[in-house]
């Protein structure tokens, strides 16, 4: 689940240290949420459906598997690809961003993109791009780090591995960007009980948060980071949006 970046700053969903807690999503809640959301949705058997930012192909195989759905899936890492590939050999894969979808207008009846538009250079550009490739309908899912209080990640920010906290934003943000983009939205849910069972599950594997962030970074900096998450308490979301 990764996606474009404009610097070489590691990414920390490709870290095993993350893989360890949260398994092949590299998300919170795992594959709750995507069956939730495949659930509002009521996709007919056989919809296309575009994974942006597939990452090692968890949710492209629970698509097919649970919903019989037609999956493509969309990362700009080779290395993830390549695993994506051994899960779902059936279906199709691209190595490109958000931003630039190789795919004609119209195509499918859904996006989904978990934990990958606050990673995106460009969240407008991206979310113009999502919408271009969506058939009229087409039901776009999201779920992300979004940050309730605005203005207060510069720690995470200025830190030396680049997560899903650095492009947080307030949700009224994010609304707004989709509505520029074309979309109507149909569903926002909140889940942060979700990040905090992740970080939970990072303190009982790690010892602490700090430590966590240690394995990354100076002890400065992790501490840094730290005091920015505890002062900003980011949330997690789902949101469901669809194509005018």
């Amino acid at each position: 689940m990764t996606t474009s970046i404009v610097d070489h700053t590691p990414l920390l969903c490709e870290q095993q240290e993350l893989r360890q807690i949260t398994g092949d999503t590299l998300r919170p809640g795992g594959l709750t949420l995507t069956r939730r959301a495949m659930r509002f949705c009521g996709l007919p058997a056989r919809s296309k459906i575009l994974d942006v930012g597939c990452g090692y192909g968890q949710t492209m195989a629970l698509l097919a598997a649970q919903f019989d759905m037609a999956p493509t899936g969309l990362d700009p890492a080779e290395s993830m690809l390549r695993q994506a590939a051994d899960l779902c050999p059936d279906f199709p894969l691209l190595q490109a961003t958000a931003a630039a979808i190789p795919v004609q207008n119209d195509f499918f009846a859904a996006l989904i993109s978990e934990c990958v538009l606050s990673l995106t250079d460009n969240m407008q550009a991206s979310l113009k791009e999502m919408w271009r490739v969506l058939a009229p309908g087409g039901k776009l899912v999201l779920t992300d780090i979004y940050a309730r209080q605005e203005n207060s990640l510069p720690g995470v920010q200025q830190s030396e591995i680049r997560s899903c906290f650095d492009g947080a934003l307030p949700l009224d943000a994010i609304k707004a960007y989709l509505r520029a983009a074309g979309f109507t939205i149909l569903l926002i849910e909140d889940h942060t009980a979700m990040l905090r069972q992740l970080a939970g599950q990072i303190i009982f594997t790690y010892g602490s948060l700090a430590a966590f962030w240690q394995l990354f970074m100076g002890a400065e900096k992790a501490a840094c980071t730290c005091s920015s998450l505890a002062t900003s308490k980011p949330g997690y979301y789902l949101l469901i949006a669809e194509k005018e």
